[in-house]
């Protein structure tokens, strides 16, 4: 299992790379996942620190609510993160991670309340 995680929009434009220990995976099903995913999305949520970025000029942001904003690829449309703006959180569509991860969802959103954004799940190898 690798120490890094990397995440890559479907054209190759984006790329996110994190390392594992700062990420925490998550189901998330808040009224934007739901109407963009039709259900929960599972994401790997990690402080904006921690990620290195290459072809973030390709990201078309929207404010998709007050706590929040996603970005889509400007080239091939994928859904790559949504932007915890006040936790400092990005959330990077699970998807996209190249390979397994070899982590478990180990908070369901989709069964809890709104969550806090600041206490995210620890990472479960």
């Amino acid at each position: 299992m690798t120490d890094t995680l990397t995440a890559t929009c479907h054209c190759g434009k984006v790329h996110i790379t994190m390392p594992a220990s700062a990420a925490g995976i998550l189901a998330c099903h808040c009224s934007d996942c739901q109407k963009m995913h039709g259900n929960f999305n599972a994401f790997v949520a990690a402080p904006r620190a921690e990620l290195a970025v290459t072809g973030e000029e390709a990201l078309v942001w929207y404010q998709s609510s007050e706590t929040s904003r996603r970005a889509f690829c400007g080239t091939c449309g994928a859904r790559v993160v949504k932007e915890i703006t006040a936790a400092g959180r990005w959330l990077v569509s699970a998807g996209l991670i190249d390979g397994p991860s070899g982590k478990l969802i180990i908070k369901n959103l989709w069964e809890q309340s709104k969550p806090d954004w600041y206490d995210l799940p620890q990472v479960v190898p």
